[in-house]
């Protein structure tokens, strides 16, 4: 076995070997030696660490970056944060394979759960196991329902589909999340049947919201529902708004945005979304930068998961 003065030796067997895929016989003729010293020269690079073996499973956990993770803690004053990356995975797979994961850690410790809308929030549900906690957990929405941003390709809202995971019966709001006036909101929250599962859902212990941006995924497609006039769209563009969570908008500073877009919502309000004991938000992909900037600078947030490409770009723009 090669000393260690013979470092040249090894770091060409193990090119040899490791990055040109040769065999250790083809290794042990170019190098003029025995195949049993190969395998003992392959083991040394390992040993010296002049080889590092890195196995990436994809069904594996996701990686976290750890340096990521405290800059995020730092900047935001968040509890926690987990910022994640999977070989051959997509952010949005690796994204909710985490929420998942904290979710899973979380349920058991909490009497009630509060769930908001979107393409992430849903991937999340979906990647989470059947868990049967003790107490079972009450399951609310923190905001109305619409069937673009909600459901399943199957057709069951992913308030179901959580409380199915966890064993619970869903307390749900037969009503829309958005409206066209800020009167059918007002009139909404003054049934009973509606108000009371708004108010209990306000009182959450732990919350799993989504992310938004403004112009990406389901952004546009609230303003949409809300059929905002020439007048309130300029009113609403004045307000420079970036992102929004439960429906919410905010400005980048994180300071939630009031008429026309705040009045035609049926959800938790911000200052309720506030005062929620755990908020877990999740969001992918660097394209969400500004919307989740503006999030985190509001204080909405206790642990985030993001993936390390959008954890980068908002750190960046920060």
């Amino acid at each position: 076995m090669p000393a260690p003065r013979d470092t040249a030796v090894v770091v060409r067997a193990a090119r040899l070997y490791y990055e040109q895929g040769r065999s250790q016989t083809e290794v042990a003729h170019a190098l003029e030696l025995s195949r049993s010293n190969v395998s003992r020269i392959l083991a040394q690079a390992r040993d010296r660490g002049i080889v590092e073996i890195t196995i990436h499973d994809p069904d594996g956990p996701p990686q976290r970056d750890e340096a990521l993770e405290i800059a995020l803690r730092t900047s935001f004053s968040l509890r926690a944060a987990h910022v994640v990356s999977a070989p051959r995975t997509s952010a949005m797979e690796s994204v909710a394979r985490e929420g998942a994961a904290v979710l899973t850690e979380r349920i058991g410790s909490v009497r009630s759960i509060g769930v908001s809308w979107g393409e992430t929030v849903q991937s999340v549900v979906a990647q989470l196991e059947t868990l049967r906690p003790r107490p079972v957990p009450e399951v609310l929405p923190l905001v109305g329902g619409h069937s673009a941003l909600d459901q399943f390709d199957s057709g069951e809202s992913v308030l179901r589909v959580l409380a199915s995971r966890v064993g619970a019966t869903p307390r749900t709001l037969y009503a829309p999340a958005v409206l066209e006036s800020a009167t059918a909101v007002t009139t909404l929250r003054g049934e009973s049947s509606i108000g009371t599962v708004l108010a209990a859902a306000a009182g959450v212990e732990l919350a799993l919201v989504g992310i938004g941006s403004l112009g990406v995924h389901s952004s546009p497609h609230v303003l949409e529902l809300m059929r905002l006039s020439d007048s309130e769209r300029a009113a609403f563009d004045a307000q420079r708004p970036v992102g929004d969570v439960c429906g919410r908008f905010i400005d980048a500073h994180g300071i939630p945005l009031g008429a026309p877009t705040d009045q035609r919502v049926l959800a938790v309000t911000f200052s309720e979304l506030l005062r929620i004991p755990e908020v877990v938000g999740v969001a992918a992909g660097p394209e969400k930068a500004p919307g989740v900037l503006g999030v985190l600078r509001s204080g909405a947030i206790d642990t985030a998961v993001l993936d390390v490409d959008l954890a980068r770009e908002v750190l960046a723009r920060a």
